[in-house]
């Protein structure tokens, strides 16, 4: 009995055993007592332990190895720093706390701040180019932009200067101007080249001798052939001093006009009094208020030229001074004189 009560006192759960465990009944402690409170409140559905997955036991009593690193599904913890982490309420159902757990919509549809994100920095880089394209200054641009004034193109094929317009004949031109008052000063006539040349080769030939000789032959043989043309007419205005000049293209092309220059010495008074800067001023001024009335805005305003630009007719304008030009005209005149020519290379000076 003795080493029986020792037995319990220092070894008492090796001591006794199952059967020995069991205490009789006046030493068993009372069943607790549920309050009111207790009882009132409802059943968990589940245990906390029962999501408790870092337990560092396997189902079959093995140990796991914890990867410190990991972060954990569930927490109870609602501090600011675990806001990230799923938060579990054990007296409610799983798609309760799943509609806890969502992001508020607050969050979802609050834009990303620049440089947050992949996207943000492709919006503030994108951004940043169109702001920098838009501040720089392009030098090409500008020079374009000067170059072409306005988006609006004058057609200069159906302006006139005095009632003289580009590709008219020259009676069509004499006769208005002789309406406007003008009156023929200078004409000057004119055979191309290569038919100059050839026609004084065919008159030493027949034996013509002499400078004067030479050239009424020549002239006679171009007239004959109908290539003698008007190249050149001058038309003057006394009362006002107004000149205008017209140039032709040859009969290869119906002698046309392909440029028509206009002068006038009214504002080019000379003199530093008061009484000449005034009449000069109001001169100038009344030239360019003309100009705007019958021509409008220039399309190069830099320049001051009206056309559709390349080779087609074009006019310029300064103080005093018109140039009505079409240098299509003079080219196509140039390409059929050239035509020509080819075609009297074909000689029978040789026989072999």
């Amino acid at each position: 009995m003795k080493k029986f009560i020792l037995l319990l006192l220092f070894f008492p759960t090796v001591a006794l055993s199952a059967e020995d465990k069991v205490l009789p009944l006046n030493l068993q402690a009372a069943p607790e007592t549920k309050t009111q409170e207790e009882q009132a409140a409802p059943k968990p559905l589940m245990d906390a332990q029962d999501l408790n997955f870092d337990q560092p036991i396997d189902a079959f009593g093995e140990p796991v190895e914890l990867n410190s690193n990991a972060v954990p599904m569930f927490n109870n913890d609602t501090s600011p720093e675990s806001s990230d982490v799923l938060k579990v309420n054990t007296h409610q159902s799983l798609t309760e706390n799943i509609k806890e757990n969502a992001p508020n919509e607050t969050q979802s549809t609050q834009p990303v701040e620049n440089g947050s994100s992949w996207v943000g920095q492709l919006i503030s880089s994108a951004k940043e180019n169109i702001q920098s394209s838009t501040s720089a200054k392009n030098p090409l641009a500008d020079m374009l932009e000067q170059s072409q004034g306005q988006k609006r193109r004058s057609n200069a094929s159906v302006f006139d200067i005095s009632g003289v317009m580009l590709r008219m004949s020259y009676k069509q031109a004499e006769e208005a101007l002789t309406k406007r008052g003008y009156k023929k000063t200078m004409q000057k006539m004119d055979i191309p080249n290569f038919i100059r040349w050839r026609n004084e080769e065919k008159c030493r030939n027949q034996g013509v001798i002499g400078y004067e000789r030479l050239e009424n032959c020549v002239i006679r043989l171009a007239k004959k052939e109908n290539y003698q043309f008007i190249s050149q007419a001058g038309f003057s205005k006394f009362d006002t001093k107004e000149t205008v000049h017209i140039y032709l293209t040859s009969t290869f092309t119906n002698n046309k006009i392909y440029k028509i220059t206009y002068r006038s010495e009214a504002a080019g008074n000379t003199g530093n009094s008061p009484k000449a800067i005034y009449l000069r001023n109001i001169k100038v001024y009344d030239f360019w208020k003309k100009i705007n009335q019958k021509y409008g805005v220039p399309d190069n305003q830099q320049d001051v030229i009206w056309g559709l630009g390349g080779n087609k007719p074009y006019m310029r304008a300064a103080t005093g001074f018109l140039l009505l030009e079409d240098t299509m005209l003079r080219e196509l005149d140039y390409t059929r004189m050239s035509r020509e020519d080819q075609r009297f290379m074909n000689t029978d000076l040789y026989t072999f």
